[in-house]
Order: structure tokens, then sequence, then C-alpha cells
């Protein structure tokens, strides 16, 4: 195998400022009883005084921190006697009582994906916009997705857009056609907008979103996502779909076959079917064709683990990459002491289900200060992008922050070791 040269551009690491308002509520009505009868009992004056202080602490911190505390009030508006002829102070005052910040990225932020951004314009000659996904992790291990965007130039430099201190929650919309649908305001910039969750399914974390712009047999794109939905007990894999990043619907996928981790979805159709990876048994790779987008019931074996960094299991690091020699897919292994490597294998364009080509070394393995983090000795990715002649390679650093990195495709391409039919 030839060597295959990597170049780490961008590096993104937690921020614990980055924060969120949700509930704090107690589970017991006469603790949420108490609570309020405390308040009650204040005077106005001292009543706009803690108001006051409140909001000397957290305005800074937040876009509207009163329309905020306001929607934290209406949680508990019940419990509260004569509620509408409390005075708008007394009424933040207690939203604020029953509210808490939650900082999204405190712990970690990893496992990133990256597609080409929706909006193309205004940018110079062979330079893309890119939207990268990552998953966030706070304070419970709870996990939900951000968003980064920046451009690629056709030299392969990449650049990022400031990200903003603010994060925002969308408006949430349940309708009998999907699980829900989330609207964010146009004005919000991407690394602002936050999916957090919000079904009990999904309760201990939404995580590891392999995002993928997909092309339809009339032209039209979307993109898509699966996504691993966590109530602390169970997990089960979902489906998001948006046009535009401001509106996402979140659904169900049905089927004997939609089971485990790591299902991602091709690009396009192959000879008219939808087709997908998967990990059912949670060792070996499979592929999965399907007539309905949101039904996947049966799959074939892709590949077993077989090389020594991989003997533990195997699996898929985002949707396949369309090259003319085959669909490119990055692949992690799992070997001796749990480290994680990424690898590289090359499936037939007409027949996915044809392994023609793989690396038989790591693609990437986990070094210096790479090793070091809240999962040691990983190396993992959710979804890579082509621009030019460049591999754009996202890759999370043991489970605490991601890296935007750069390989030369030819050279990856070339590094291949076909696989005997």
């Amino acid at each position: 195998m030839m060597p295959v040269k990597i170049r780490r551009q961008m590096i993104f690491v937690p921020d614990s400022a980055r924060v969120i308002i949700r509930p704090f509520i107690p589970g017991e009505a006469q603790l949420v009883n108490n609570i309020i009868t405390r308040a009650l009992a204040l005077s106005e004056e001292a009543a706009a005084l803690e108001l006051n202080i409140v909001e000397s602490e957290f305005d800074a911190r937040h876009f509207d921190i009163e329309s905020l505390l306001i929607a934290q009030f209406e949680k508990i508006k019940k419990h509260v006697p004569n509620p509408d002829s409390l005075t708008e102070a007394r009424r933040l005052l207690i939203g604020s009582l029953f509210s808490g910040e939650y900082a999204l990225e405190s712990a970690a932020l990893f496992n990133p994906s990256i597609v080409a951004h929706p909006d193309q314009s205004g940018l110079p000659p062979d330079t893309l916009r890119y939207v990268m996904s990552l998953r966030a992790t706070g304070e419970g291990h709870i996990s939900s997705i951000e968003f980064r965007t920046g451009t690629i130039t056709d030299a392969g430099k990449v650049s990022v857009e400031p990200v903003s201190p603010y994060v925002t929650l969308p408006e949430v919309f349940h309708n009998p056609d999907s699980e829900y649908e989330l609207h964010f305001d146009p004005k919000l910039a991407l690394s602002e907008r936050i999916i957090f969750p919000v079904l009990p399914s999904e309760s201990n974390g939404i995580e590891d979103a392999r995002f993928v712009r997909f092309m339809h047999e009339d032209g039209t794109t979307m993109y898509y996502a699966t996504y691993t939905a966590y109530n602390g007990r169970q997990i089960t894999p979902q489906f998001l779909e948006t046009k535009d990043f401001l509106r996402f619907t979140m659904r169900k996928l049905g089927g004997n076959a939609v089971q485990n981790k790591g299902m991602a979805l091709f690009p396009r159709r192959v000879n008219g079917q939808f087709v997908m990876l998967s990990r059912q048994d949670d060792e070996n790779l499979f592929i999965m064709f399907s007539d309905n987008l949101y039904y996947w019931n049966a799959m074939q074996l892709l590949r077993r683990p077989q090389l020594p960094w991989e003997l533990v299991k195997t699996g898929n690091c985002g949707s396949p990459l369309e090259t003319k020699a085959g669909w490119l897919v990055i692949t992690h292994g799992v070997g001796p002491m749990r480290k994680y490597c990424l690898g590289a294998i090359l499936l037939d364009l007409n027949d996915p289900s044809r392994v023609i080509g793989c690396l038989t070394q790591p693609l990437l393995k986990p070094e210096g200060s790479e090793r070091e983090g809240y999962v040691p000795n990983v190396v993992y990715s959710c979804g890579s992008m082509i621009h030019g002649r460049d591999l754009i390679l996202t890759y999370a650093m043991s489970d605490i922050a991601s890296v935007i990195a750069t390989i030369k495709l030819d050279d990856l391409l070339a590094a291949l070791t076909p696989v005997p039919v």
C-alpha cells in the first residue's frame, strides 16, 4: 500500500459557554407548589429586584431571555393561583425558578459529517460552501446536533465561519405524517441552530447523524440523515430530512432490517432502488436495498472484519462517495485495546454489493494527542465528501473534539488493493 498523506486543517473543540435554557421542574407537584408559594410571598419590590439580578447575570448569554423565561412559566402555570393577575416581573421570576442552563457541548463535540451547503451563491469559482454536523454532548451525556459552515477552495484549503456564542432551539410541531417537525428562524446563523431531543425515545440523546445530499431521479435534492435515538436503555435508528437546514422532519424507520446503529444512505438510487449500509449485528458491515426510503426489510452481508486492526468489528463512517472507480466507503474498525481506526473500501458502481477494493492498512489511526479524550484511542467519522480531487475527511478524536482534514483522492484510490471476484 502506498502512503496516503492526510492534511489536518481545522479543529473543533467543545465550548462550555454555549448554553440553552431548558426546564428545571421537580417531578413532584408538591415541590412545584412549594416553590411557587415562596415566590408569591415576596413583595413586588423584592420580586423585581431578584429578577433584575437574574437578567443582569444571564441576559447576555441568550438572544431573548424574557421570552424564554415566560415559556418556562407557561409550563407550570396550572400550579399558580390566579396566574393572569401576576405582574410580568413576577411571572418572569417564577419562570426563572423552573429554568436551568444546559451547556450542550461541555463534554464533547464529535462524530461529524459534512455535505455541500444548499446555498452556493456568491462564491469564487471552484469554491464550495459546506455544512458540517457535529454531535454535541453535555451534562448527563445527553447528545444533540450542532452545525458549522465554511468554504473549501479548489486547492483544498478549508475555512470556517465564526461560531456564534448563542444557541437557539427550534419550534416543535407534531403531525400525523412524521414523528415531529422542527422550524428555525431564518435569521439564525447555522451555528446557532440546535436539534435537541424531543421524544422520550431520544431523551438521552440524538447521536451520530450521518448526513447525505441525496439526488432524486427528477434532479431535485434533499438532505437526509440517519441517527440513533437513545433513551438511556434502548437505541432506535431514526431518520431526518431537510431541504434548507431551517425545517427538519423527523421520522421513524420501519422494517426487519432497521436494527442497531450505523445506517448510512447512498446519495442516489442504484438500479432504481434506495441503498443503505448498516451494521445490524454490531460486528459486520451489511448492505440493504429497498423501494421505500422509510422501510428496510432485508440485508445482505457486505464485509466481515478481517484485518488485524478491525478484528473486533467493522462498520461504515458515513454515506458512500461516488467516484468513477466505484463507491468509496470510509470504514471504521475496532481492534486490540478497543482502538478505533479508519479504513476504506471500494464498491462496484453498478452492483454495490460487491467489494472491489480495500485498504490493507488503516487510513487513519489515533496518534499523539488524538489518543486522549473521553473514550481514548478512537478516531471516528459520520461522513465525508469530495470536492475537486480532494477527499474532505471529517473525524472525531477520542470522543472529545473534531477535525477537518483533506486527502488527495487519487492517492487514496491508488492505494486500494483490488479484491478478487
